[in-house]
């Protein structure tokens, strides 16, 4: 964003995330909506199971059998939280697929190649402006937040000032390698043949989706053998 943009236009929120409530908060209703759902179908299958997150083979099942079903329960929430109703204090309430439509014929495109130029607010204090503070003390927010942030660092000058908006020392990143295939093209249809065969394969039940793991984990066995 800053390479975008430049320096000292405020185009990327550095440090803690206290001036973007709003993303918070989202993340807090992908969390309810979808996300805590997989997490907990997961360490389900690695405390029963005979899930072995470690092994690269196990995860590379993971990916083959339950990435597409957890794109699809992704759009499934995108496409209903944008269609639902936000009030607002001041008009009508709008969804975000209104706000953004109408927001375009209102003030014309936006983007990395169309954005306008927008007059300098006279700011006293940078380091707290536009801090949502009534959302900023929120416990679920909060407690969500510090769940899945926990081995986030504070800069030291953030101890002095907890608002503060300097650059972090590191960036948060995590990266994530596709896994290798364990099989041949030939054994991968085999195990795609056997699934089709079960009859949980297409269900979006979760204890459904158990079955199909455990099945399919006991098929690669069989294949090894």
């Amino acid at each position: 964003m800053e390479a975008m943009y430049g320096p000292e236009h405020g185009a990327y929120i550095w440090g803690r995330s206290v001036h973007n409530i709003r993303i918070e908060r989202l993340w807090c209703d992908v969390t309810r909506g979808f996300g805590r759902k997989w997490s907990n179908f997961f360490l389900s299958l690695e405390y029963s199971c005979g899930l072995r997150p470690d092994l690269d083979a196990h995860i590379w099942l993971l990916h083959h059998l339950f990435l597409a079903a957890i794109n699809q329960d992704a759009a499934d929430w995108a496409r209903t939280w944008n269609e639902h109703k936000i009030r607002f204090d001041t008009e009508r309430t709008r969804s975000p697929r209104d706000l953004f439509f109408f927001g375009m014929i209102e003030n014309g495109l936006r983007g990395f190649d169309n954005f306008l130029e927008t007059a300098d607010d006279d700011v006293d204090d940078l380091d707290t402006y536009g801090i949502d503070w009534e959302e900023l003390h929120s416990a679920d927010i909060m407690a969500h937040h510090m769940e899945h942030n926990a081995d986030q660092e504070l800069d030291p000058g953030a101890l002095e000032n907890p608002f503060s908006n300097d650059g972090p020392h590191k960036l948060s990143h995590v990266e994530v390698q596709e896994p290798l295939c364990p099989f041949t093209p030939d054994q991968v249809l085999l195990l795609d043949a056997h699934l089709s065969l079960n009859r949980h394969s297409q269900s979006r039940n979760m204890n459904s989706r158990q079955a199909v793991w455990i099945d399919a984990l006991d098929f690669c066995r069989q294949l090894y053998e």
